[in-house]
């Protein structure tokens, strides 16, 4: 490990560094800087010192390397591909619950059946839901297909892990009836929240809330009537270009009615930005405060169960507003290919398993008009 010692001509103290070879988790060359020492002895000894520590540090011999060690340079690098919220989460779950557990393994050392108990432990605590247990093994999981792929591992010891059933929970949409009413009944409202074009939207696209809070007016083509997806904003009130994934990204054709809609409330956010002028913050944004900004996304949901309250609907989440659209675009006989499209469902799959439940009634429109058709 080659290092130098020079004067920091600015400062007048000392300052060292040194090369620790090639991280084995990067593949890139790792150095180590440290500055501010009043002489160049004391930097000599600090950078000597350091030399020592790193020398008996398991990042340098892969037979000794924990899973923790291993886990905080993998978090280096997943936090350039996941967004801000997601990473935190991960984090949270990896500090609190796998890293006490597993994380003084030495990860060549770890196997399917230590991963095993740890899940069965996870089942057996009763803390945690099936949902967050999939989270968490898929953390784990990820990380030691990580480890495969730079051949730290031979194997991933994560493959076959026995995972809790996930229980589907009932899902709430409300019926034709119970939609038409909610737009009829909102527009009776005194003070009819400046939200609920943002409900309009996602009963007559689907589209998912960030997706609705991110939209902006140039992302509306009103003369072919066609939204386009192109950015979100996270629950933390953050402007994020992108969506969920790449097939989040697409293009929804709307209604002539929404159109209209769009169009009114569209007068009103103009003439807002007019009154404000230079103070107005121009996000370009479609939901938004009467100054412009970003809307915090669980005031906007509050006022969708209060508008709701209001005209004495069914309490439903406003995620529930995207199973409504799909489930009455499946009942009315739309091609379930064209409706994974228009959600952003990466694969047809997904759509035919979330809405299954509805799928059985349509099977008896089959049965009749097959009746109709066929002589016998």
């Amino acid at each position: 490990m080659k290092g130098s010692i020079s004067k920091n001509n600015k400062t007048g103290n000392w300052d060292f560094v040194f090369n620790v070879g090639i991280d084995p988790l990067t593949g890139k060359r790792k150095q180590i800087r440290r500055r501010g020492f009043e002489t160049k002895r004391h930097a000599m000894d600090a950078m000597t010192k350091m030399k020592a520590e790193i020398l008996s540090n398991d990042f340098l011999d892969l037979t000794t390397m924990t899973y923790s060690t291993y886990m905080n340079e993998w978090f280096e690098g997943r936090q350039n591909h996941l967004q801000k919220t997601t990473f935190e989460i991960h984090s949270i779950y990896y500090q609190n619950v796998i890293k006490p557990k597993l994380g003084h393994f030495k990860i060549q050392q770890m196997t399917p059946l230590h991963i095993q108990k740890f899940i069965n432990e996870l089942v057996n605590q009763n803390s945690y839901s099936e949902h967050t247990i999939h989270l968490i093994y898929r953390i784990i999981s990820a990380s030691l297909k990580k480890a495969k792929i730079i051949k730290l591992l031979k194997d991933n010891p994560a493959s076959g892990i026995t995972l809790p059933k996930i229980r589907k929970k009932e899902m709430n949409v409300w019926s034709l009836e119970q939609v038409n009413h909610f737009i009829n009944e909102s527009k009776k409202t005194k003070r009819l929240t400046r939200c609920y074009i943002g409900f309009l939207i996602a009963l007559l696209t689907g589209m998912r809330q960030g997706e609705i809070m991110g939209l902006r007016w140039k992302d509306i083509d009103m003369e072919s009537q066609i939204i386009y997806i192109r950015q979100t904003l996270t629950q933390d009130a953050e402007i994020k270009y992108g969506a969920k994934n790449d097939s989040s990204i697409r293009s929804i054709h709307i209604s002539n009615k929404l159109i209209s809609e769009l169009k009114v409330y569209r007068k009103r956010v103009f003439a807002e930005k007019l009154l404000l002028g230079q103070e107005y913050n121009d996000f370009d944004l479609v939901i938004c405060t009467q100054s412009g900004k970003p809307m915090i996304p669980r005031n906007f949901r509050k006022e969708f169960y209060n508008l709701t309250e209001k005209i004495s609907l069914p309490k439903i989440r406003f995620h529930d507003l995207r199973h409504t659209h799909a489930t009455i675009l499946i009942q009315q006989n739309v091609n379930v290919k064209l409706i994974s499209e228009r959600l952003g469902h990466a694969e047809i799959g997904t759509t035919l398993d979330t809405y299954s439940h509805v799928l059985p009634n349509m099977q008896k429109i089959v049965s009749d008009e097959l009746d109709k058709i066929i002589e016998m």
